[in-house]
């Protein structure tokens, strides 16, 4: 007995291929429809690097930077995978919204459809939950502001608002817990969720059929879609729809794949060309970081930022919660039987109204980004790195010392005789570096280096110096290993009395 006899007996296969795939599909099915597929798509994808990615990923504040960077220098194809991984979560959104945009431009949300877009507006609220838990986990200055942010906005909830933020956080202050909480909802609740809502969205899919072209679904139709006649009428059109030999196995299959195929060339090309960013660790006392989300809530973020702050509590909460309610009841306030795009100017004015606002915003809040401050490196500096940077060009260190391509010349155009410090954070620590600042005479007596230490320089102003100093690691320094070669002098003996 063969084993797919075996299985056929107590499966059932050859129905199962039947009803999954030999089915007849509506005609005339565009690329549009493979959105949906595209989606599933970029989730198993996420699914599977966010499985690698933690195998690694240490989620404590303490561990979880340098795990994410030690994914980057160390771990075979990490940064291929992270980059795949970063982008998978902007694929994500851009292509849940685009599904969403062509079943309503298509009035496929109508009966008997209103379930499957109630799912689809529930994968959408959480494939944003999905994000917005993610970019914590690097805890770098970016993720740890930008979601101290996020968590406040919560927290203007009416009534609620301070059990949210506490909840969220797992305590008062954003630290350990919430971390813990961001991490455990990212790869184990929200997954899961999303998962559940994809496999009863396909149940339906499989069970209703792909929705038809909007023509197919108006000629003689009633004026409602809540009128008696209209579920006989419907049930017509649809089979007439499927008159022809157009199958889900191979046809709409064959446009799957090959969309599916694109969906991760484009992934794995952006992960190798621009890759995923990592700022400088969090610093909860760097009150001076300006926090940006992910480009996905930007909009919002903008919007927030051009309402008087007494209003802010009612956009914060109150914009979200009415368009998620517009969205999920749109079925049931939309009975008119039209479902062609350009027979429904009211529903052309809304779409066109949201995404040229969206737009706008999103401009609007990139226009107001001030360029960051950017290591020799490529690496963001924090407060203390820039401070270091500023004093190192006020007291005219960058005169003698060369850092990357700066070379510096003398009055008299030659170069002088010092060290470069393109890579001096890979060969002294900041400790050895403060200490030689204050006093270059203790290290070497011939040093024709001026003492910074006070009153020249404070301590704090020596410090800022040397932690902008370890900085500099030269081109790809974040991969490099440090190979220090401090030597202090030694300290003189006392002579016994």
């Amino acid at each position: 007995m063969s084993i797919y006899k075996w299985l056929n007996e107590r499966v059932d296969l050859d129905d199962m291929y039947t009803a999954l795939l030999d089915r007849k599909v509506p005609g005339g099915l565009s690329w549009a429809h493979t959105l949906g597929s595209a989606t599933l798509t970029v989730f198993i994808v996420q699914a599977l690097t966010g499985i690698a990615l933690a195998m690694y990923y240490a989620p404590s504040p303490d561990h979880a930077y340098d795990s994410v960077r030690f994914i980057q220098s160390s771990v075979i194809s990490g940064p291929l995978l992270r980059g795949i991984h970063h982008w998978g979560a902007s694929a994500m959104v851009v292509l849940v919204v685009a599904h969403m945009i062509r079943v309503f431009t298509m009035g496929a949300y109508k009966y008997p459809r209103e379930a499957n877009w109630m799912l689809g507006v529930v994968l959408f609220i959480l494939t944003m939950a999905f994000g917005f838990t993610g970019y914590l986990l690097p805890w770098d200055q970016k993720a740890y502001w930008a979601t101290q942010v996020g968590t406040n906005i919560a927290g203007t909830t009416p009534l609620i608002g301070d059990m949210l933020v506490k909840l969220l956080r797992g305590g008062s202050q954003l630290g350990a817990g919430t971390l813990t909480r961001f991490y455990a909802m990212h790869v184990l609740l929200f997954p899961m969720l999303i998962a559940g809502v994809i496999l009863l969205h396909l149940v339906l899919v499989i069970r209703q059929g792909i929705a038809p072209k909007p023509t197919m679904l108006e000629e003689g139709s009633p004026p409602t879609t809540t009128d008696a006649a209209y579920p006989g009428y419907y049930h017509q059109q649809y089979a007439l729809a499927k008159r022809g030999n157009q199958r889900f196995w191979p046809d709409v299959i064959a446009k799957d794949a090959a969309v599916a195929v694109l969906t991760i060339l484009v992934l794995v090309l952006l992960a190798k060309t621009v890759g995923a960013g990592l700022e400088a660790p969090a610093d909860p006392s760097d009150t001076s970081y300006k926090p940006l989300p992910e480009w996905y809530f930007l909009p919002f973020f903008q919007l927030l930022k051009l309402v008087p702050g007494s209003l802010e509590s009612v956009v914060a909460v109150g914009i979200p919660g009415a368009a998620i309610t517009a969205l999920l009841l749109l079925p049931f306030y939309d009975r008119k039987s039209t479902r062609s795009f350009g027979r429904r100017p009211g529903a052309a004015g809304v779409l066109t109204t949201v995404v040229v606002g969206f737009a706008l915003l999103i401009g609007a809040a990139y226009r107001d980004i001030e360029p960051a401050a950017i290591s020799d490196g490529g690496r963001p500096l924090t407060s203390s790195e820039r401070a270091g940077r500023a004093l190192f060009k006020g007291q005219g260190c960058n005169s003698c010392h060369q850092v990357g391509t700066n070379k510096p010349t003398n009055k008299a155009g030659d170069t002088p005789d010092a060290p470069d410090l393109t890579e001096v954070g890979l060969r002294h620590t900041g400790v050895w570096m403060h200490s030689f600042m204050e006093d270059p005479a203790r290290f070497h007596a011939d040093s024709k280096m001026p003492a910074f230490g006070p009153p020249v320089l404070s301590h704090q102003e020596i410090e800022e110096l040397s932690r902008y100093l370890s900085s500099l690691r030269g081109k790809n320094g974040d991969a490099k290993q440090p190979q220090f070669v401090d030597t202090f002098p030694e300290t003189p003996k006392h002579k016994e009395p």
